[in-house]
Order: structure tokens, then sequence, then C-alpha cells
């Protein structure tokens, strides 16, 4: 009996301290509430003029490298970005432009061998009265997958550039097939007047 009073006054006491501090935890989170984590597409679009104009001579000195046989990044067209907000909703963005490291002095694939590495170009940039401004100088970064992941990465490479080759090659045997079938219709339709 005495055990049954001591834990039907803890069981009120958590009944009667729980929904107070969750009200309480509640109203906190009303007063501060989070800022959004995705940025707004106009947001987005105004970054990406911005990363346009500084990236360009990084792709330019890519290309010469390439052209002088020597490993370069084929970096893709599209960035990644990692938005943060600091006190008083601040955005910084952190932009990744990454791409495959190609050996183009091997043989592998049109482009080269594929050294197995990934290289990430990183942009920091905070929004300051609606402009973006740069924070930080831009840094690379790396990513080594090993043999094991070079040779995977090798492997899927050929295969997009096999998979890339037969749909050129399907896509030219049907455009060739409807200029022919464009060339009879128009010989039928002469041949009917």
């Amino acid at each position: 009996m005495k055990n049954l009073k001591t834990l039907s006054a803890v069981a009120l006491a958590a009944a009667l301290f729980f929904p107070l501090n969750a009200s309480r935890a509640h109203a906190m989170d009303l007063q501060h509430a989070r800022a959004q984590k995705d940025l707004s597409p106009a947001l987005q679009q105004s970054l990406q003029d911005k990363l346009s104009d500084v990236s360009g001579p990084y792709f330019d000195e890519q290309d010469e490298k390439k052209a002088k046989g020597q490993i370069y990044i084929d970096f893709m067209q599209k960035f990644e970005y990692l938005p943060t907000y600091g006190p008083h909703n601040h955005l910084v963005v952190s932009c990744k432009l990454g791409g495959v490291e190609y050996d183009p002095s091997k043989k592998g694939t049109a482009k080269g061998l594929a050294t197995g590495k990934l290289r990430y170009l990183v942009f920091t940039y905070a929004l300051d009265g609606g402009q973006w401004v740069s924070v930080a100088k831009p840094k690379w970064e790396a990513q080594d997958l090993g043999v094991a992941g070079a040779k995977e990465m090798r492997q899927n490479l050929a295969h997009g550039e096999q998979r890339k080759a037969a749909m050129e090659k399907s896509a030219e045997t049907h455009a060739a097939a409807a200029a022919a079938a464009e060339a009879a219709q128009k010989a039928a339709d002469r041949s009917s007047q």
C-alpha cells in the first residue's frame, strides 16, 4: 500500500512537471524560430550568377592543363550549395564545385585515365545587404578513393562512355530513318501530282 502511494505521487508529480516544461520549451522554440535550410530560387540564381563570373578562370585553367597533357580536373557544371545560418540569421554558403581527376597521358577513356581522386573547389560567400560577398579565398579539397575505388570509378566511366556512344548511334540511326521517310514522302507527293 505504501509503495502504491509512493508510485502514485511520483506519477502525479511527473504529470504536472512534464507538460509545464514541454510548454516552456515550445514557447522558447517559437521565440527563436529556425531559419530556412535551403536557398530560395532567387538567392540561388543570384549566387549562381556571382559564381559563374568567379569560377571561369578555374575552368580555363583545367582546359589548359588537359590541352598540355597534364593531370586535370573535369569539373561538373553544377555547384553544390551548403547554407548555414549564424546569429541573427546571417547566411553563409559554401559552394562546392567538384570533378574527377584525369591523366590524359594514359589511356582509359576519351578524357584519359581516372586517377581515383575527386577534387573540389570550395567558394564561401555571405549574404550582406542583398549582395553576395566573398568570405574566404577559394580552397581545394581532395578525396582519394583508393585502389579499389579507382578501379570501380574507371569501370563506371568506361561503361558510361559506351552507353553514351550507343545512344548517339541510336539517335543517328533514328535521324537517318526519319530523313529517309521524309524523302520518300516528298517523292510520293511529287509523283502523285
